[in-house]
């Protein structure tokens, strides 16, 4: 994935609502290129997932670069006696800098902590003047995936729950999450408080589920970099505990 912010003013992140989500003015195509508009990437992600019997539970939208990329997610109301939802990220740009793509997720119903999995899922190689001609066949094939992430992510998560985990070993995950660029080290202390004081009894058990909420708590203050930095955490994780 392509990171959506830089250290220009105006590349800093902002939320928006579906009403003003709708005002974003879309550039014009070119005969090589069509952009997409945000609002209707997200419209046929929901519309994909009312098609399947689903309910929007919430929906969030983030712009960047002056309203040229964006990021949203969708979380549907269910898996809540798994103490989660399942959610779905979307990607978009209006600059060229990257093509409309989906990606798995999931948020602790508890708190506002969310993380994502799996590879992204292409809706195009690029916005060519194709792109509306079958962008819902292709929602419709990335579904698909994201089920299967899905599936995949309550075994993991399963997994989590069931792993043991003592000091030395949390300590262990925190640098392993830093060498691979999941976490900041300036993060590290935060992180480390998340795992010796949690702040909610689900995450007091000392297993991998918990240390892992402890993660997702910190890098939810940094929701455009999210999607990339949790699919790393979960690889450090995941790698660490034998999980395929």
């Amino acid at each position: 994935m392509v990171s959506i912010i830089d250290k220009n003013e105006d590349t800093k992140p902002f939320s928006v609502d579906r009403g003003r989500l709708c005002q974003i003015p879309t550039p014009k195509p070119t005969l090589s290129w069509c952009p997409l508009p945000h609002s209707r990437l997200m419209d046929s992600v929901e519309d994909q997932l009312r098609k399947r019997g689903y309910r929007v539970h919430d929906s969030t939208c983030l712009l960047s670069h002056g309203g040229d990329r964006f990021f949203g997610t969708v979380s549907i109301s269910n898996r809540e006696n798994l103490g989660y939802r399942r959610m779905i990220g979307a990607r978009n740009s209006h600059d060229k800098s990257l093509a409309a793509g989906l990606v798995a997720g999931a948020k602790v119903t508890v708190c506002s902590n969310g993380w994502f999995f799996g590879d992204e899922i292409a809706l195009s190689r690029k916005h060519t003047s194709r792109l509306f001609e079958d962008l819902d066949e292709r929602i419709e094939a990335g579904f698909a995936r994201i089920f299967e992430e899905w599936e995949r992510n309550d075994l993991r998560v399963m997994n989590y729950r069931e792993r043991q985990l003592d000091d030395k070993e949390a300590h262990d995950l925190v640098i392993r999450s830093v060498d691979a660029e999941a976490l900041a080290p300036s993060a590290i202390p935060k992180v480390l408080r998340e795992w010796r004081e949690p702040w909610h009894s689900e995450f007091v058990p000392r297993n991998a589920w918990s240390l892992f909420n402890g993660f997702t708590e910190i890098l939810k203050g940094k929701p455009h970099l999210l999607a990339d930095r949790t699919r790393i955490l979960h690889r450090v994780f995941d790698e660490a505990f034998g999980i395929a």
